[in-house]
């Protein structure tokens, strides 16, 4: 084959990013297609490759005959001598055919066409390969086209669609203008890969907090949840491993300065940064930021019920309940809001104090609660109740192995708890003593004075 051909191949296959091996796979294919729309057989021939010179040959073996029957198995002794010498009929030899001489017109458009026909199909699986390790990735494209609410955007070797859904109801693009997306998911299909972007998706505003906060790219600073309404808000849980970092402040940066380039990305839309908490009531109360709760009450149904004041009703809400719905989804359990005088009334309400009673973990109104121990910290108050103690009396039934047993409580802090108990107890029981001696003391004293005994 021409080497002149040959190069440019290599060249076309270098400008798509084609291995050399994938090119002379592509061309061994096309040699051998065409081969065989010629002569109708391939099993006598090779194709060989002379890297050096950017050469391709076409090697058959034929048998030396004296008059050739099938060109395709067969050479003439005549012909055969003048490539091989000495060579003898019935001898087997291998002759070296040129392609453009001895291939006919349709065996020749029969190469070209399986060699650009592989062509492409390399092409879209390098593109396929290069896009799927992008999945969950940030890329930059322009808006080439606009087909109803979908965008087409160019990403260079290939283009991408953004979905109405995967848009914000806050964003409007302009053919040419460029665009950021996360790059949600990348198919094959008979026209090249199809690669589905998105600027609506939790997962876009995770990228965008890791290309402004350094901390959070160094995996200092860890996202633990993030729930969206695309348009109106986000809520994004954040912690870290290092006591002397202040993970939601790392986020919003100095004056807000890091925070407000992910809002102005997102034209606007709310951003809420909160600390992360295994603690239930914690982590609710957190969530519901902007709102500040009074009170984060547990219920049997592992859900929790906020008590705001009155005036902070809707702002625990949100505009159209977004904040409540996305303050339960990232803690992942049940929200109930209720007003200060909802909750009073509640209380106060005869009828209602059974379904109070169904719905509160709170300590029974016969039992002392955990607060009243004195020197037990709210800390290992809260691992308690987490562990359903809610009362001194429920605290005294249980030993310091049932105590190992909660989260968060280790063996120094059990055997803490026991002491403060024990310190408690045996306080009363001195204060009982006391009062019992002063008493019969009396007794004997007035017996002793009394003339008449």
């Amino acid at each position: 084959m021409s080497k002149n051909f040959f190069e440019a191949l290599h060249q076309i296959a270098m400008d798509k990013g084609i291995q050399r091996e994938a090119i002379e796979e592509i061309v061994e294919s096309a040699m051998l297609s065409a081969y065989k729309k010629q002569y109708g057989t391939i099993d006598n021939v090779r194709v060989t490759f002379n890297r050096d010179n950017n050469t391709v040959s076409v090697i058959s073996r034929r048998m030396v005959v004296n008059k050739p029957k099938n060109k395709a198995e067969e050479i003439s002794y005549e012909t055969a001598k003048a490539i091989k010498a000495g060579v003898q009929l019935g001898d087997e030899i291998e002759v070296e055919e040129n392609p453009l001489e001895s291939f006919g017109r349709i065996a020749a458009q029969t190469a070209k066409q399986v060699i650009v026909q592989k062509l492409k199909e390399e092409e879209k699986g390098i593109v396929f390969n290069e896009f799927k390790d992008k999945e969950g990735q940030l890329i930059n494209g322009y808006v080439q086209r606009k087909v109803k609410d979908a965008l087409f955007v160019d990403l260079g070797r290939t283009e991408g669609v953004l979905p109405a859904r995967e848009q914000s109801p806050l964003e409007h693009f302009k053919t040419g203008e460029r665009i950021k997306a996360v790059v949600l998911s990348v198919a094959r299909n008979s026209k090249g890969p199809a690669i589905i972007l998105s600027r609506a998706h939790p997962k876009f505003v995770e990228k965008l907090f890791e290309m402004e906060i350094p901390e959070i790219y160094d995996g200092i600073v860890r996202i633990v949840s993030i729930v969206r309404e695309p348009g109106f808000r986000t809520k994004v849980a954040v912690t870290s491993d290092r006591e002397d970092v202040d993970a939601v402040g790392a986020c919003v940066g100095m004056k807000g300065i890091r925070i407000q380039s992910i809002v102005r990305e997102l034209e606007g839309e709310k951003i809420d940064i909160i600390d992360y908490s295994t603690d239930k009531e914690i982590l609710a109360s957190n969530a519901l930021t902007p709102a500040k709760p009074r009170k984060v009450i547990r219920t049997k149904d592992n859900g929790v019920i906020a008590i705001v004041e009155d005036d902070q009703l809707k702002l625990a809400i949100g505009r159209g309940g977004h904040n409540a719905r996305l303050a339960s989804k990232l803690c992942k359990f049940d929200i109930d809001i209720k007003t200060e005088s909802q909750y009073h009334e509640l209380l106060s309400s005869t009828e209602s104090r059974a379904l109070v009673d169904q719905l509160f973990t709170e300590t029974p109104s016969n039992e002392t609660p955990l607060e009243e121990l004195p020197g037990l910290e709210p800390r290992i108050i809260k691992l308690l109740e987490a562990g359903g103690i809610f009362s001194v009396e429920a605290l005294v039934e249980i030993s310091i192995d049932d105590l190992l047993k909660i989260d968060g409580i280790g063996k120094v802090s059990a055997q803490k708890i026991m002491s403060i108990l024990r310190e408690s107890i045996d306080f009363e029981e001195d204060e009982n003593s006391e009062n019992t001696s002063d008493e019969e003391t009396s007794e004997v004293t007035d017996e002793t004075d009394n003339p008449n005994t």
